[in-house]
C-alpha cells in the first residue's frame, strides 16, 4: 500500500498588507475620546460622550501597537525578499513559489513585495510571457490599453485570452501570451 506524502510548507503567519487604515481607526478612536474631554470641560452632554468617550483612549493605544507592528512586518519582509534576491545578483530567470520557500513568506506576499519594490526603483524584473517565471534584471516597458477598467472584486479568474491586454493589470499582451509581463497573471 502506497502512502501519499504531503508536504506542509511553512510560511511565516504575517501579511504584506498597508498600515494606514489601522492608523486611521486609530485616530478617529483617539479624535472621539478627546472630543469627550472637550465635552466633559465644556458640560454637553452629546449621547453620554462625557461618560465613556474617554476610554476610547485604550484601544486607541492597542491599535496603533498594531499598526506600527505591521509596518515592521512589512520592513521585515521588504528586507527578506530584497536579500533573496541580491543574493541572485539581481538577475537570472526564477520562479516565484522558490523564492516564496526561501524567505519563508506566502507567494501572494512575495508578490506584492516585488511590485512595490519595482514601483519604488528599488529593483527591476519582468514575468516571461510563456512560463510565468520572474526575469529579474528586466525592465517591463508598461504598455497600458486605452478603454482598461480595473476588476473591482475577483472571485474567479477572468478571461482574457479573447482580449488583447490583461485583464487585471491593463497591460498589452504579446500574442499567444501565456502570462502578463507586467503583473505575472496567467492569461486564460
Amino acid at each position: 500500500m502506497s502512502e501519499k506524502k504531503s508536504y506542509d510548507r511553512y510560511y511565516k503567519k504575517g501579511q504584506y498588507e498597508a498600515a494606514i487604515g489601522t492608523f486611521a481607526v486609530a485616530i478617529v478612536f483617539v479624535f472621539v475620546a478627546i472630543l469627550s474631554l472637550v465635552f466633559i470641560a465644556l458640560d454637553i452632554d452629546f449621547i453620554s460622550l462625557k461618560t465613556w468617550g474617554f476610554w476610547l483612549f485604550i484601544p486607541a493605544f492597542f491599535i496603533f501597537i498594531g499598526g506600527f507592528e505591521q509596518l515592521y512586518t512589512n520592513y521585515k519582509y521588504k528586507r527578506s525578499i530584497k536579500a533573496a534576491i541580491a543574493e541572485r545578483n539581481y538577475q537570472g530567470t526564477h520562479k516565484l513559489e522558490n523564492i516564496a520557500l526561501e524567505t519563508g513568506i506566502k507567494p501572494s506576499d512575495v508578490l506584492r513585495v516585488m511590485l512595490d519594490l519595482r514601483q519604488k526603483g528599488e529593483i527591476r524584473y519582468k514575468f516571461d510571457p510563456e512560463t510565468g517565471e520572474i526575469n529579474l534584471g528586466q525592465k517591463v516597458e508598461y504598455e497600458p490599453v486605452e478603454d482598461f477598467t480595473p476588476p473591482k472584486k475577483v472571485d474567479k479568474p477572468l478571461k482574457s485570452s479573447e482580449k488583447n491586454f490583461c485583464v487585471y493589470c491593463g497591460h498589452q499582451l504579446r500574442p499567444g501570451a501565456a502570462f502578463c509581463e507586467n503583473c505575472g497573471s496567467k492569461i486564460e
